[in-house]
């Protein structure tokens, strides 16, 4: 059985690659599923210098860029487990923000509820 890793892209944009001749989408936060293998060569999966995956996925042109496209390639997800689907997130609801005042001209502006 081929081993299989699942891929998110977390970032703020679609990325692509090729393997053997095959092209792959990784949309921004679509999880797709790839061989170890392909993830090796596409994305650097399991190496230390992703200089090279980087300028292969095109996020890098110019060596000055490299810092910044490291920090946006920690944003894509690799697992060796699928993604749970339909997980509940924290919610937001029954939380009361809090009452801000903020100073005009000398006095203080209060809300009235």
């Amino acid at each position: 059985m081929t081993e299989l890793v699942y891929v998110t892209n977390n970032t703020n944009k679609d990325l692509y690659a090729e393997y053997n001749y095959v092209g792959y989408d990784f949309p921004v936060g679509k999880t797709v599923e790839l061989t170890v293998s392909a993830a090796r060569h596409m994305i650097g999966y399991g190496d230390e210098d992703k200089e090279k995956y980087l300028v292969q996925l095109g996020m890098i042109r110019l060596h000055s860029e490299l810092e910044e496209a490291m920090e946006t390639l920690k944003k894509v997800h690799i697992s060796s487990e699928p993604p749970v689907k339909n997980r509940s997130l924290p919610s937001a609801v029954g939380v009361v923000p809090l009452r801000i005042e903020k100073s005009v001209g000398g006095k203080v502006n209060q809300r009235v509820a």
